[in-house]
Formats: structure tokens, sequence, C-alpha cells
């Protein structure tokens, strides 16, 4: 597994702006970063996990570029990733 870049927003294109929602953004202690891509969504996810194990035995949905993701998207710089808690409609 490659060591990921993980850095605090810039706004910059050729990074990939992951986003991290209620729950998650309190565990991660952030709303928002960035990751150099290209990588694939399940690699995005362990070094996440890796960086920050409480993420490890949370459930929650992952969005890509506004779509629900199956988990093995090809990221690219410019794309953005979603982490959502559950949330209950009604």
């Amino acid at each position: 597994m490659k060591s990921l870049s993980i850095g605090f927003p810039n706004n910059n294109m050729d990074r990939i702006k992951v986003l991290f929602f209620g729950e998650l953004a309190e565990l991660t202690a952030t709303s928002q970063l960035e990751v150099s891509g290209p990588l694939l969504l399940s690699e995005l996810r362990e070094e996440l996990e890796r960086n920050y194990p409480t993420l490890k035995d949370r459930v929650f949905q992952v969005a890509v570029n506004k779509r629900l993701a199956t988990g093995k998207e090809q990221l690219n710089n410019g794309d953005e990733v979603a982490f959502l808690p559950p949330f209950a409609g009604g």
C-alpha cells in the first residue's frame, strides 16, 4: 500500500477533495482535506483508517462526485469524495 500525501484544502484542482460530515468530521477533527491522485477509493479508505483508526469500526456511506460509491471507484485529481454518516429520512 502506497502512502498518501494528505493535506488541508487549498482549492487546488490537482488534488482529490475529501469531505467528512457529522460524527465523521468530529472523529477526524476536520471537515475537509486533500489527497493526491490517482488512487482507488479502497486505497483512500485504508489510508484514512490508518490515520484515523476510529473510522475503522464506523458504518458510513461514501459518495464520489455526488454519487453513492461502491468502493471500487478510481479517484482522479479534481474528484470530490464525501464520507457520510448514517442518516434517517422521514
